[in-house]
């Protein structure tokens, strides 16, 4: 299974003390492949940065390039076309505010043709539709169970 990853759900892998930590990682060490987006991978250095300090924030990202070095995390291209389709989806969605990140998010899903997103945010990724195939996320770790 392809998952993509958002903010949130990156972060959540490198916090012990998420309640979801466990399942969050269940679901990366399950995953036939995580995918992210430079977007993503810039806000949690951002929001790490700003929790807990720069040091914590490289260590997470070093952590994350290591992975995207033996390939169980992909970095979407931050194309012209991905960009347009982030737009879109926001303008879609406008009532619910959606960041440029999170759009983006549903935009790799589509891209990647999964409906697994790995995000604690399930107000959002449970009110928008995919762009692909599906009728809704599967809004993971949540929909473990």
């Amino acid at each position: 299974m392809i998952v993509a990853a958002d903010t949130s759900g990156l972060i959540t892998l490198f916090n012990l003390d998420d309640p979801a930590y466990e399942q969050a990682v269940a679901v990366a060490d399950g995953a036939e492949l995580l995918v992210t987006t430079a977007l993503a991978l810039t806000e949690v250095h951002w929001v790490v940065t700003s929790r807990v300090g720069a040091a914590a924030a490289n260590h997470v990202l070093r952590s994350l390039t290591a992975h995207i070095r033996t390939e169980r995390l992909a970095v979407a291209d931050t194309s012209a076309e991905l960009i347009d389709t982030a737009l879109a989806v926001r303008a879609r969605y406008r009532n619910l505010n959606l960041d440029l990140v999170d759009a983006a998010i549903v935009a790799v899903a589509a891209e990647y043709d999964t409906d697994a997103v790995l995000t604690l945010d399930q107000r959002d990724f449970r009110a928008i539709r995919p762009l692909g195939r599906w009728s809704c996320f599967r809004v993971l770790p949540a929909d473990l169970g």
